[in-house]
């Protein structure tokens, strides 16, 4: 999922989960850039764009900007992921 390069200082996975627990289960980038540490919301919105390229989200431009939406594979591997993470915290 991750492209090669420095490790970035948000996960896709963090930025899939703030899709995820956003009201309407849709997003702009604007709308969780205060809830991930990135300084802009430029940088917020390349990060979902290039989400956007992959099986886990899916894009819709209304009114000429850009809506983030979980995909099913992507409801899929956050839940699985959450999952994981909070068994390996009860062991």
């Amino acid at each position: 999922m991750s492209r090669p390069g420095p490790k970035r200082k948000v996960s896709d996975l963090r930025l899939l989960f703030e899709v995820m627990v956003a009201d309407r289960g849709a997003v702009f980038a604007a709308e969780i850039t205060d809830q991930v540490d990135l300084k802009t919301t430029q940088g917020v919105r390349d990060r979902l764009n290039d989400l956007a390229d992959g099986p886990y989200l899916d894009l819709e431009t209304v009114a000429n900007r850009n809506l983030y939406r979980l995909t099913d594979q992507g409801q899929k591997y956050l839940n699985e992921e959450i999952r994981s993470s909070l068994d390996q915290r009860t062991q």
